[in-house]
């Protein structure tokens, strides 16, 4: 069935992952007569729900801190409680954590609310298990011990912590192995994670999966920091943080997975990247806010930036979920990565509320690394719900880009639908589907990007400064790090070699 496990990792990378399974669920059907597009089997299993009824979870792994899983994480430590073996026969004083009420999305989706069919609902979203549609296998649900602000972008503290975490709950042995075990034809993982949290924990996780699974594929997301080396001040030990961690995680994720997409913070991402004639103002997080409405600010932000992001990720991995489709990661990866020295991709895309024209489909803007659209070693288009006329027009449109056949591929596919957990965020009425154009590519550009982290982390080891030593980084791992980055550079070779 060619099955692929997905892990998360991560405030934003869960928020983007509920969309994305909120998306899946959309693509059910049933009615014995309707005919899915997609193989549910490839992301999902079959399973018990509560009651012992029939039920689908997603083939997943969801990593973040304890406090960030809301409802999910009391009724984890409800169940943990109820069947915690003991030999003790006096009696028991039982304290219980006092219980998360259920969110507003779910409170109407149980009282099958017709509101939520006629227009969306500006409900109250604190965690991203707020909003989720689907079951989650309890096995599913990893909730690692909340890390204190200061140890954010502690790349060792992080390697740490999953080194911890896995001694306790046996998770390469257990809930991981069990996972890939239940595939009858295991394909690979498609991961997303957030560097600042999780970028040393992901190391580890990563490097020992490949030790167990070598010729595994594997696809990875990673959300960077706020700060890119261009903009960071030498003299800000918090940001050094930020970005030598992200240097430690692009390095890390080229080495051990097949494919890499960086995924910049919100903020950064190229105008209408949201959807074309439109740029959603995403706030810059500031850390020195700290009261419960500029934590809701931030919730919200990351509620809508996440939808965006998942839209564009969904969209783009159509392909390797579509019934009898002969795609996979593998071919996937193959093909973006064929000269095997462009380790790294850009993800770009953009959506179309009000259709696809002459005048509004230009260069796709990124979320990754900003780059010229040419010229392109390789590039993968799914678009979704275009018209004939449409299509017309994106033919003519990538008869004037680069690359050709055979390296551009694309994929005309049906329009993304919007469930009721989609935030309001267009200007007129909440459609129910969407266009859109996702892209995914490996451009020579991406070595400019590398080569600045390559920048900072030579003149950071040169200042030595303050936040080297409270990420425990000696001198030599520095001249590594360094090496390893102009490395990967140096795989990009000159534009010239371009598919186009």
């Amino acid at each position: 069935m060619r099955e692929i496990v997905h892990i998360q990792a991560g405030s934003l990378s869960n928020y983007t992952g509920t969309h994305y399974w909120n998306t899946q669920e959309s693509y059910f059907v049933y009615d014995e007569r309707d005919v899915p597009i997609t193989d549910y089997n490839i992301s999902f299993k079959e399973g018990r729900d509560h009651h012992n009824e029939p039920t689908l979870f997603p083939r997943l792994l969801s990593f973040d801190q304890k406090s960030n899983f809301g409802t999910l994480s009391t009724d984890l430590h409800q169940e943990e409680a109820l069947t915690l073996p003991t030999t003790w026969q006096g009696d028991v004083i039982r304290e219980e954590q006092e219980r998360i009420p259920q969110s507003e999305y779910h409170s109407l989706l149980e009282e099958d609310s017709e509101q939520l069919e006629v227009k969306p609902i500006a409900t109250k979203i604190r965690y991203w298990s707020d909003f989720s549609r689907v079951l989650f296998d309890p096995k599913s649900i990893q909730a690692v011990p909340d890390v204190p602000k200061f140890v954010e972008n502690d790349w060792n503290t992080s390697r740490e912590t999953f080194t911890r975490y896995d001694n306790d709950m046996e998770l390469m042995d257990g809930s991981l192995r069990l996972l890939v075990e239940d595939c009858d034809n295991f394909q690979g993982v498609q991961m997303i994670q957030d560097t600042s949290i999780f970028g040393g924990f992901s190391d580890s996780l990563l490097t020992a999966f490949r030790a167990e699974h070598p010729k595994a594929t594997l696809l990875t997301f990673a959300c960077l920091s706020s700060i890119s080396p261009l903009d960071a001040n030498l003299g800000d030990s918090s940001q050094i943080k930020q970005v030598l961690n992200d240097a430690l995680s692009l390095r890390s994720a080229a080495d051990i997975c097949d494919l890499t997409v960086p995924i910049l913070s919100p903020p950064q991402w190229e105008k209408s990247t949201w959807f074309s004639g439109h740029n959603v103002n995403v706030r810059r997080r500031h850390h020195h806010l700290v009261t419960s409405e500029a934590k809701q600010r931030q919730v919200k932000s990351l509620y809508r930036s996440s939808a965006i992001l998942s839209t564009h990720i969904e969209t783009v991995t159509l392909p390797l979920r579509l019934m009898g489709s002969l795609d996979d990661l593998q071919t996937m990866v193959a093909h973006l990565n064929w000269r095997k020295t462009s380790p790294v991709a850009v993800l770009r895309g953009t959506l179309y509320p009000h259709g696809l024209s002459t005048q509004n489909l230009q260069d796709l803007p990124s979320m990754s690394f900003r780059s010229s659209c040419r010229p392109l070693f390789a590039r993968r288009d799914v678009s979704r719900g275009l018209s004939q006329n449409e299509v017309a027009i994106y033919d003519a449109w990538g008869n004037t880009h680069e690359p050709k056949r055979p390296f551009l591929m694309w994929h005309h596919l049906p329009s993304y639908p919007i469930p009721t957990s989609f935030p309001p965020i267009f200007p007129d009425t909440q459609p129910t589907t969407l266009k859109s154009v996702s892209s995914m590519s490996t451009t020579p550009s991406t070595s400019g990007h590398l080569s600045d982290y390559a920048h900072f982390v030579e003149n950071a080891a040169k200042r030595r400064d303050s936040a080297l030593l409270a990420m425990g980084l000696e001198e030599d791992e520095l001249k590594e790090l360094v090496s390893d980055l102009w490395d990967i550079v140096d795989g990009y070779g000159d534009n010239e070699e371009g598919g186009g």
